[in-house]
């Protein structure tokens, strides 16, 4: 399995890490950061498809636009920038419920 690299680290990540898996692909990750932080290391900027199909990335980082909305252990909207990475941990990018569940968006 191809594993993602973290190149936009501004510091080196601490020796006690672990993985998480980002759209099927294993990821370092420590404890203390959150998912968005991970997301931007392994260089994603698309990271949310809004209910109108649109992909948008991470603003404010702080919780308030919801533009980093992901799927997180199956669970959709989740907002990156708000929640703390755990080991195990399983994130979709780009996922829309509407979607995947067939609904129509008028």
């Amino acid at each position: 399995m191809k594993s993602l690299k973290r190149t936009r680290d501004i510091t080196p990540l601490p020796s006690r890490n672990f993985k998480i898996t980002v759209d099927d692909q294993p990821v370092d990750a420590c404890e203390g950061e959150t998912v968005l932080s991970v997301l931007l290391a392994a260089n994603y900027a698309r990271v949310m498809e809004n209910d109108r199909n649109v992909a948008s990335g991470a603003y404010c980082g702080m919780g308030v636009c919801h533009c980093c909305q992901v799927k997180i252990n199956a669970k959709h909207k989740q907002r990156a920038c708000q929640t703390l990475v755990e080991p195990q941990m399983s994130v979709e990018t780009l996922t829309n419920r509407f979607k995947e569940e067939g609904i129509k968006h008028d």
